[in-house]
């Protein structure tokens, strides 16, 4: 059975007619129209309409090394600037590289570094030819 659109949209804007299902998108969407900014920073009292922007914005504040801090590795405490970052970077701790090497002994947990290795054989085949 299918349900209309105003029904899984059931919360409207009175402003605009804009409409979500969501009770809390929506009163974070009216906030454009009456200009409330709940949200302040701490340190410049900046303000914002969305705790996200004031999340983001925060960083701001915040140097480089402090931004790494905020995502950091648990097993060798390196830190980085986006949980996006230190995802990707998880792998490398997998004790199974199943990514093997044929011309040496290195092996890798994610196909991107053993393609870079590859590369870096490649080149090496490159420069070694280009001299003889």
């Amino acid at each position: 059975k299918s349900v209309p659109p105003q029904d899984t949209l059931r919360h409207m804007c009175e402003y605009c007619g804009y409409r979500t299902r969501i009770f809390g998108n929506l009163r974070t969407h009216k906030r454009r129209h009456t200009g409330e900014k709940p949200f302040r920073c701490n340190i410049c009292e900046a303000s914002f309409a969305a705790r996200y922007q004031l999340t983001t914005h925060k960083e701001r504040h915040m140097d480089a090394a402090q931004r790494r801090r905020r995502y950091q590795c648990q097993d060798c405490n390196m830190g980085f600037l986006s949980s996006r970052a230190l995802y990707h970077h998880r792998p490398l701790h997998k004790l199974d590289k199943q990514f093997k090497c044929t011309a040496c002994d290195k092996s890798y947990s994610q196909a991107a570094g053993y393609a870079q290795h590859k590369r870096w054989h490649r080149q090496q085949n490159e420069r070694a030819t280009a001299i003889t």
